[in-house]
């Protein structure tokens, strides 16, 4: 089976993930009651998993989503602390379940934030008029219709590409090109569980804005705050 093709989760896997869920926001619930502070360090793994009666995967894969939220920040040989209190709030799901995929969707949202934001940046720098014409084109054919679900699916990546192309690094774009499979599988995904489809078109044009106007680091800030919606958004997707 080719990597962005969509699977039925085993009874196993799909047990796995459903205790990951829960203990995401038994983990949540545990940093607010005890008032933990940014600096803090969480207890280790084994500690975690004897104390919510979970097994050691559920533990690592809720950790996964916080560090996805930059709420915890895990460092080598020494811990998992707290590194922001942020994503705690401002939209947190009710009911939290991962997306089932043969590809990480989670991960894959680790590596988009590696470079999105800084690309986006680079693009406010470098991006000549031909280019920002082609990144508004997606924006404007999602604005026309910011309710509609595969309008969102059709352009957003090519809305996030076009950013790519303007950020003037071939080494980059040949490496986003060589994921594009799994990007373009995820906004499939993505589109059909976003609850809030006029938000994304919002923050497009914040983006593109910020872009035009040359404004780094407000475009390199624009796409931070992106990929966190993102990021919550996917967490809260439901499986139907």
């Amino acid at each position: 089976m080719r990597a962005a093709e969509l699977i039925v989760p085993t009874k196993q896997k799909t047990e796995r993930l459903s205790a990951s869920t829960n203990v995401l926001e038994r983990l949540r619930k545990m940093i607010q009651r005890e008032q933990m502070q940014p600096g803090a360090k969480l207890p280790p793994e084994r500690i975690l998993a004897a104390e919510l009666k979970v097994g050691r995967p559920a533990i690592r894969e809720a950790i996964k989503a916080l560090q996805v939220l930059d709420v915890i920040d895990s460092r080598r040989g020494d811990g998992t602390y707290i590194k922001s209190l942020a994503g705690l709030s401002g939209g947190w799901p009710s009911k939290v379940e991962l997306v089932h995929e043969d590809f990480d969707m989670i991960e894959l949202l680790e590596v988009r934030k590696m470079f999105e934001p800084r690309a986006t940046a680079l693009a406010a720098a470098r991006a000549n008029a031909k280019q920002l014409q082609q990144i508004e084109r997606e924006l404007l054919a999602h604005e026309k219709n910011p309710e509609d679900r595969p309008t969102l699916e059709r352009h957003d990546y090519l809305f996030h590409e076009g950013i790519i192309s303007a950020a003037g690094n071939k080494v980059l774009l040949n490496v986003v090109r060589a994921l594009s499979p799994l990007l373009i599988k995820s906004r499939s995904i993505t589109g059909k569980t976003t609850p809030d489809v006029p938000k994304i078109a919002r923050q497009h044009r914040l983006i593109f804005e910020a872009i035009r106007l040359g404004q780094s680091e407000l475009a390199e800030q624009a796409m931070k705050d992106h990929l966190q919606t993102v990021a919550l958004d996917l967490i809260a997707a439901k499986q139907v």
